[in-house]
């Protein structure tokens, strides 16, 4: 009997192990949001080369931009019509690498939107930092929640995209 008990509570034991170590796995690949406020703080905290690339993107001609983290270092993607094109400022370039190694993965300029991808989930689920470059909200596809942040134009944003179906069906 007592090795029945030894048997079963190492199972037990060794199934809690397991799961525990899972959670901490999927916390590592998918890291929970940030909320609102330890966004703001991420802002304040990374805010000079999120300034240096916000204004970069704000004067170029295209209206749709994307940087993402698996792009070759130095290549953005400037709209169909252009494709993959050279950012042609080091100091940008420097910029956007800082805040790929601070877990930003996507960096998108769309219309009068600049957005700063921090966290997401599966994708169904992503939220960061957005500006606005003509004082207007924010657009973004998929927008279940926009908050404003301390400095003007800037806002967090949350997209869900399952929230945004059930919203809008």
């Amino acid at each position: 009997m007592k090795m029945f008990i030894k048997i079963l509570l190492f199972i037990l034991i060794s199934i809690i192990a397991i799961l525990i170590a899972g959670v901490m796995l999927l916390c590592l690949i998918f890291p929970p949001p940030l909320s609102k406020d330890a966004t703001e703080k991420d802002f304040m905290k990374n805010k000079d080369n999120i300034m240096i690339v916000t204004d970069y993107l704000a004067n170029l001609k295209y209206n749709h931009i994307s940087i993402k983290t698996t792009d070759k270092s130095g290549i953005m993607f400037a709209g169909l019509e252009n494709g993959m094109t050279a950012i042609d400022d080091s100091k940008v370039i420097s910029a956007v690498n800082k805040l790929f190694k601070k877990r930003y993965s996507v960096i998108i300029k769309d219309e009068n939107t600049i957005h700063f991808l921090r966290s997401t989930r599966f994708r169904e689920f992503s939220s960061g930092i957005a500006y606005s470059i003509n004082g207007t909200e924010p657009q973004l596809q998929f927008l279940t929640k926009l908050e404003p942040l301390s400095e003007k134009n800037w806002y967090y944003y949350e997209e869900d995209f399952n929230e945004w179906k059930r919203r809008n069906e």
